[in-house]
């Protein structure tokens, strides 16, 4: 299998030992712990935002917020499978995506035209070949993601977009590893069949052994 998109951050997707316990007093009403969880997962939600919308892209700080304000809707069901800044991260994911797959809906009713617009997703100039190109493949991934159902959607975009393994990805969605590995393959048959549809995305299939 090709190399990741991007490397995985250096944070760890293993539970926060007292993670639960700032969770229930954020939940209870203790203001300072949810200050402090917002504060905490904020910088990766923006991050998760900005990787899944491309460089610029007009509502980044938009889905940004929402996840936000997701996170702090879901926090009760906040189990400590993983890390607390993981499951903020599996939000703005799943934000994310769902703009993109808005946003091509729209395009497709207003414009009669198919998604593919990749201009947010340009590389400043100058950058060396080899990162044009990963930002390119980025775009397409991205692109072809709006076509498939979500769950697969996300699996693919954590797998490919964030370097989660199977086992990780699996607690950050709270469901069990052969589900994932059922979205996972699922997903990448989606694609194949996409590809070979759209001859514009052949720059994919490195991603599909």
């Amino acid at each position: 299998m090709s190399p990741p998109l991007r490397s995985a951050s250096a944070a760890s997707l293993s539970p926060d030992a007292d993670a639960p316990v700032r969770v229930t007093r954020a939940t209870e009403g203790d203001q300072a712990a949810m200050r402090g969880l917002l504060e905490e997962v904020a910088p990766v939600v923006a991050r998760a935002a900005r990787r899944v919308l491309g460089r610029g892209h007009p509502d980044v700080e938009d889905v940004a917020q929402q996840a936000l304000a997701a996170f702090v809707e879901r926090l009760p069901t906040f189990r400590g499978e993983s890390s607390i800044t993981r499951f903020a991260e599996r939000i703005a994911v799943y934000r994310a995506l769902t703009a993109r797959r808005d946003a091509a809906v729209r395009r497709r009713v207003s414009e009669d035209v198919a998604p593919g617009v990749l201009d947010e997703f340009a590389a400043p100039a100058g950058l060396p070949d080899t990162d044009v190109l990963e930002g390119t493949r980025r775009a397409l991934l991205i692109d072809a993601l709006v076509a498939l159902s979500a769950p697969q959607a996300e699996a693919l975009a954590l797998h490919f977009l964030f370097d989660h393994t199977v086992a990780e990805i699996a607690r950050m969605t709270s469901v069990p590893d052969e589900t994932v590995r059922s979205r996972l393959r699922l997903g990448k048959q989606a694609l194949r069949a996409l590809i070979q549809n759209q001859p514009g995305l052949a720059r994919l299939r490195e991603l599909l052994p």
